[in-house]
């Protein structure tokens, strides 16, 4: 669970109505820095959906999305590429 404080303050950059869109929200956001910050992902990976659109061209509160649609970038095996995601995301997801 996130702490109240992170929720509230997360508010003013993603104005949803619910608590639970509040924290959603920032759980994808900080996905995604955690994915892009590592070298292998960020050069095999882009990001692209409707997450995508709303994090990078929509209006603030435009589009509400739960996922994040990644694709690789290179045709092959994507065990490299899985071993980092889990690497990144599992030492604050647990």
């Amino acid at each position: 669970m996130i702490p109240r404080d992170y929720i509230t303050e997360w508010r003013a950059k993603a104005p949803w109505v619910y608590d639970f869109q509040i924290e959603q929200d920032l759980i994808l956001s900080r996905a995604l820095v955690a994915i892009f910050s590592e070298t292998l992902l960020n050069e095999s990976l882009r990001f692209r959906g409707g997450c995508a659109l709303y994090k990078l061209h929509l209006p603030s509160s435009a589009r509400y999305s739960e996922d994040i649609d990644l694709v690789q970038m290179q045709s092959g095996p994507a065990g490299q590429i899985l071993e980092a995601l889990r690497d990144v995301l599992d030492a604050w997801l647990g």
